[in-house]
């Protein structure tokens, strides 16, 4: 009797050993990567069975044994929760991340629109962009951006959407139209907004309209993040003395069909509200769409007492900031010997 106790008690002990074992193994599997040589998609419907999931998931390289995979599904996931849909696989995959794919219904969707709003885009370019892409006219998209109803319904305190068009790349599963496509486009504006941004612009006198018109003027002038703080200085002490910013990027923006050269009659143009060497204070609007790192240099101006910057010549596109006039005009004399001309185009407050 106490033989045949010992007999069972080993053969227990062997399958308990060996069920450990195998719960291990399988849960170490279950995070091993499989790297896809390319993507592979499987189409699970409503009532397919876990070996036929396998089957079909081993068949396709995308788990390197079905055995395995159906063992560890039972043991250790909701097979009844999977969702039913289309699924698209690549890259490093693991049996853990399918189950957890097929759990939250992470269906593929492909792409049917895509494009890129740079940073620092005019509404115009944007309404280019979009009429490119099959959205509908310039005009059109134009004219949407500038609707009462739709700013409104987008929270813009604003005349148009400029300045408010998040600049990143956009993707749609589903072709939208130029309302879903700018809606969109708003909310990851929001979306970027900086925390307590706004309260922030109260305890300095800001509006947020103004806020976003200080941000795209030093998104339009600074190429480099490191100058953005220091432009936003320039822009604050200016403002502070009521002296005209005297940036070319907004009178730029304000010449109708600019060519690429800033004339001096463009820069004697106070017909152009944008004229920034004549009217002072902001323009009218933002000059284009600013990233999330031209809206916090808004709130964190250098403090070294710069007043002025220009472009270097050396083709860093990064400038020289000074503190006083004289220091500036010599970089001003510098930067009209490199490039033989009369003038200069940007970056050139004085």
């Amino acid at each position: 009797m106490m033989r045949l106790i010992k007999v069972l008690f080993l053969l227990a002990l062997s399958a308990g050993i060996a069920f450990g074992y195998g719960y291990f193994r399988l849960s170490a599997w279950s995070t091993m990567p499989r790297t896809m040589p390319e993507p592979q998609e499987v189409d699970f419907e409503r009532g397919s069975t876990l070996g036929g999931l396998a089957s079909e998931l081993a068949g396709k390289g995308i788990v390197d044994s079905a055995v395995f995979f159906r063992l560890w599904v039972r043991f250790f996931q909701p097979f009844q929760k999977f969702q039913a849909g289309h699924y698209r696989f690549e890259g490093a995959v693991t049996p853990y991340g399918i189950a957890r794919d097929m759990l939250m219904g992470k269906v593929y969707q492909p792409v049917v629109l895509k494009y890129t709003i740079p940073e620092g885009f005019t509404l115009k370019q944007v309404a280019e962009r979009l009429e490119a892409k099959g959205l509908g006219t310039k005009k059109l998209i134009l004219a949407l951006a500038t609707k009462k109803s739709f700013l409104k319904a987008q929270r813009i305190s604003a005349p148009s959407l400029e300045g408010y068009i998040y600049p990143k790349t956009y993707d749609f599963v589903v072709f939208p139209t130029a309302e879903i496509a700018l809606a969109r486009a708003v909310e990851v504006f929001w979306q970027n907004l900086p925390p307590q941004y706004e309260q922030d612009l109260k305890g300095l006198g800001l509006t947020l309209h103004q806020a976003v018109t200080i941000a795209s003027l030093i998104e339009l002038e600074a190429v480099h993040d490191d100058e953005k703080p220091m432009i936003s200085e320039v822009i604050w002490r200016r403002l502070k003395d009521r002296v005209p910013l005297a940036i070319d990027a907004a009178i730029i923006y304000g010449i109708k069909d600019y060519t690429g050269d800033i004339r001096m009659k463009d820069l004697r143009d106070a017909s152009n509200p944008y004229n920034t060497r004549i009217h002072g204070g902001l323009p009218p609007t933002p000059i284009g769409s600013p990233s999330v790192s031209s809206l916090k240099a808004v709130l964190t101006p250098s403090q070294k007492g710069y007043y002025y910057y220009v472009l270097r010549t050396d083709g860093s596109q990064r400038h020289y900031f000074t503190k006083t006039l004289s220091e500036h005009e010599k970089y001003v004399r510098e930067l009209v010997r490199a490039t033989k001309k009369d003038g200069f185009q940007k970056s050139n407050p004085k």
